[in-house]
This record gives C-alpha cells, structure tokens and sequence, in this order.
C-alpha cells in the first residue's frame, strides 16, 4: 500500500486513474438507483468519447482506445470495469462486447470490433462533445454512419395555435430522447428546440443530426437561452423518417383546413422528394486494394444513411450501376455505397464542366476525397491524385494544338472519334486525327477494339508504305503525334514482313478523352463495351 500510495503521488500517474474512476462511481450509482440512468450514460458518452479524442482511434468497424500500463495496468481494470457497468444499463439491443490486447512499452488497448463497434458508436454520436452544434473532434464524425434515430410524431400534438399549425415531435437513439417544436408557418416549416441548459440543446443539435439535419446551437440574444432551429429546405434534406413526420404534419393540417392547399402540396414534394444540401458528407474509407486499385466507400448498418448518399450522388449527376454500386444492410450486417473508377473520374469531370448545384456537389467531393486520401497518405494518396486527372476531361482541343517531341514539331488541324462495327461484330472505335508533323500533313487513323480474358482496351494502326519517306518515317511521325497528345509514346512492332504496328493501350485512350473532340464517343465506348 505504501507503494502504491507513492506511485500515485505524482499528478502524471494520478491523473490517468481520475477519469476512469469518476466514471465507475457514477455507473455505479446509477446502476444502485442513486443517480439519474440517462444521465449517466450521456455523461459516461461524454468522457470515453474525449479520451478517445486523446488517445483513441476511430476506423470502420472498430473503436479503440489505448491506455497506459502504469500500477500494473490498474488504468486499464478500471476501464474495462466501467464498460462493464455500462453494458448492465444500456438495453438489450446495445450492449457489446470488448477487446484487450497488451501492447509494447505496457500499454493497453481496449477495443471493440464490428457489430459491437457499431453499438458502441450509437451511444458515442450522441454523447460525444459538441460545441454550437458540431463536434469538438473530427474523430467523432466517424460515430454518425452507425447512429439509428427514430422520429416519431407524439400523438394527439398537433394543434392550431394563435400563431398557426403546431405540433411535438421526439427524436431518440437509444435510450435517449428529446422533443421538439414543430411550425407551419406562412412561408416555412420550422423545427425548433431551446432550453436554459446548453448541453441539451447541444443534444438537440447532435440526434438532429443524426436525423440527417445539421443546426447550429444558437444563444437568444442576451438571455440564457439555447435554441437549434431548422426550417423548409434544411429539413427536406433529412431523413426519410423525419420527412415522413413532417409530411404527417402537413397532410393532417390539410386535411383540418389549416394550411392552403398550393402550401400544402409544395411542402410535401419537396419533403417526399427530398433535397440535397451541401452538407458534410458521411466518413467515406479510401484505401488501395490487392491489386493496387482505389477503393472509395462508405459501410454503415442504416439503411437510412444509405438511402441519403444515394440521393446526393444522383443529385450530382452519377448514376447507379455506372458510377456508384450499393448494397443495402440485412440482418444487422453493413451495407456500403462503392464508389466505381468511372464514377470518381466523371465526378472530378462534373467539378470542371459541370453546372450549377451538379458542378458544386462534385467540386466538394472531389476535394474530399482527396482530403480522405491524403490522411491516409503514402501510395494511397499517390494513386488518389489520379482522380485530378478527370478534371481534365474535355478540357483541351485538338485544332490548333502544337507540340514538340523529339525534335519533331506535331501541329494538330482537327479529328474526331466514332464507333463502328467489325466484320465479326465486335464493336470498335476509330479515332482519327489531321495533323502536321515535320512539315508532313496526314490523316492517322486508329481503332480500339476490347481484347483478352482482361477485356483491355487496346488500339492498333499500320504504318502507311506510301507516306513520304515510307513505313519507318510514317511510324515514326504517328509515334510523336501520340505521344504529343497523350504524353505517352505508344510500342511499334514491326512484322517480318516488313509491316510496322503501332499499339497504344487504356493510358493512351485516357488520354485522348482530354480533348472535347474525343472525349464523348471515348467514354461511351468504354461504358458500351465495359464488363
């Protein structure tokens, strides 16, 4: 004892038993009746989630925290006692499981694994601190994709005030909940939520949140007053189950004669249709696969969260089955949205050559996922940065373009692209191109076809006999004009026949599609003929 007391008399190692124990004697209070449960799990949230901030990790389908091994791991005991107390207060359907590993140096990691990861975060995207209605970590953004709030109109609220339509609704997750305000007013619907104690309107703000609804926490001029307020379009871009609320609302104040029915009617549109806002998009993982591929996708177990992405992707222009692939959670197991190769190079397309709302919500992808990609840094971030090549996409035209390679000065006059069909039926695409190359003036022609058990993209042409100077001169010119556009020189084969082949793979049609000549036929003839 006398040990243990001088081991613990210095704040550095006294500290890092503070927490967790105020944490056990809380659970355990409110676990013996003396203390508020729901409070205490929104305090207990609160103080794991921060220490995670510090020293913690949150990644798909894991949360963890490390914990220092000093007394013998007595930090981590204390830790693990406190999450133990914790599961005998939450619901059946929130309770997990954890994992310890002992790590070099003594230190301790406490982690918690998919599903159980995925119940952990519930509680953690409503607890973790917030301030003005955004969190105070950018760690516990990664809590959100796991949140499962239910909206549900309180029956028998909705009412006709002085100042109009009125009506409660309660947003929970878990075991917490909180209700709010709702509006019709002239022009807008309005949710609403203040109280005198900040930390509930900062709950307020976070299972608003959850709900797909972001609001800032705002104080009421002077006063100690707390409000979070969102009104027509901010709530349209929800999620289903608050739209559907709200529809409720307006229907059953239509009904009454209450609300115009023009009001009415544009109200439930656009809360049936839904809106996209440029919101902050869910944590989407970006990694390299086996192959050396960019993998871009989003895993939650709300179908809800799902159905929202799906939305905004489309609202961007991409198109499922295309672009995106989705699978919808079964079962309690993830579902994901997939981000394709195509779809990430005509998102960066849409941020350059798009319009309007399609051109802002691609800029905004684009630039995060290149943010996502170089958190992870190293190959991921390499290989992510080919993604700026779709911005230049259509960028560039063929008239007019001029170039030296090798000495050999390439003037283009004009080209184009088409697809056809071969005699056997396969289709093809032939890509054909006026220019000027040391002072020789020709039309070089070459067609794509899609070849091998790898389906490649691969475009041949033969080197003309009749061209100035022969095959080796016509070859050596059709090589410089490539290499000019593309900034790749293609391979030349030539034949024991004396015929010479000119081969350019996917890396050359990649760059031909960067010319607005090209670009179209290009991309569809890569749709067309894709597996």
């Amino acid at each position: 004892m006398r040990c243990l007391a001088r081991d613990c008399d210095g704040d550095r190692i006294a500290r890092k038993f503070v927490a967790p124990a105020l944490e056990l004697m809380m659970l355990d209070k409110a676990h013996r009746g003396e203390f508020d449960r729901r409070e205490a799990l929104l305090r207990f949230g609160e103080m794991y989630a921060t220490a995670i901030a510090g020293d913690g990790a949150v990644v798909s389908r894991r949360v963890e925290l490390t914990v220092g091994g000093e007394l013998g791991g007595g930090a981590a005991l204390l830790r693990l006692a406190a999450l133990h107390l914790l599961n005998e207060l939450l619901s059946e359907d929130l309770r997990f499981g954890v994992r310890t590993y002992v790590k070099e140096g003594r230190y301790y990691d406490i982690a918690a694994y998919g599903g159980d990861a995925a119940r952990l975060m519930r509680l953690f995207a409503v607890a973790a601190p917030s301030a003005g209605g955004g969190y105070l970590s950018p760690k516990f953004d990664g809590f959100v994709g796991e949140a499962r709030a239910e909206v549900r109109l309180d029956e028998g609220s909705i009412r006709l005030t002085k100042g109009g339509v009125a009506a409660d609704l309660t947003i929970s997750e878990g075991d917490v909940a909180v209700k709010y305000n709702v509006y019709l007013r002239r022009d807008e619907i309005e949710l609403q939520f203040q109280s005198t104690d900040r930390g509930r309107a900062e709950l307020a703000a976070r299972l608003l949140k959850l709900a797909g609804v972001s609001a800032e926490v705002k104080r009421k001029g002077g006063r100690d007053v707390w409000y979070v307020k969102a009104s027509t379009n901010k709530l349209a871009a929800g999620r289903r189950e608050l739209r559907d609320a709200l529809a409720d609302i307006v229907r059953r104040a239509a009904e009454n004669g209450w609300i115009g029915e023009g009001t009415a009617k544009r109200w439930l549109e656009k809360l049936e249709r839904g809106l996209t806002l440029r919101e902050g998009w869910p944590k989407y993982g970006v990694w390299l696969t086996g192959s050396g591929a960019l993998a871009v996708e989003y895993h939650t177990t709300n179908s809800g969260n799902i159905e929202r992405e799906v939305q905004r992707l489309r609202a961007m222009g991409l198109e499922e089955g295309r672009h995106f692939a989705v699978k919808m959670p079964e079962g309690g197991k993830r579902g994901y949205v997939r981000i394709l190769k195509e779809g990430l190079a005509y998102a960066a397309q849409l941020s350059v050559h798009g319009e309007g709302e399609r051109q802002r919500l691609a800029t905004e992808f684009v630039e995060y996922i290149l943010q996502r990609a170089r958190e992870e840094g190293g190959a991921v971030y390499e290989k992510a940065e080919e993604v700026e090549e779709g911005k230049a996409i259509g960028s560039l035209r063929l008239a007019g373009f001029e170039r030296e390679v090798d000495g050999r000065l390439v003037k283009v006059i004009g080209g184009g692209a088409q697809p056809e069909k071969s005699k056997s039926g396969r289709k093809l695409l032939r890509i054909t191109v006026t220019a000027e190359v040391d002072g020789v003036r020709g039309d070089y022609t070459m067609a794509f076809s899609r070849r091998g058990s790898d389906n490649a993209a691969l475009g041949y042409a033969v080197a003309r006999a009749d061209a100035p100077g022969g095959r080796e001169a016509d070859a050596e010119r059709l090589s410089a004009l490539v290499e000019a556009l593309t900034g790749k020189r293609p391979k030349a084969y030539k034949k024991s026949d004396g015929e010479i082949d000119i081969v350019c793979g996917r890396e050359h049609l990649e760059g031909f599609m960067r010319y607005a000549e090209l670009a179209k036929a290009i991309a569809e003839w890569l749709e067309e003929t894709g597996r």
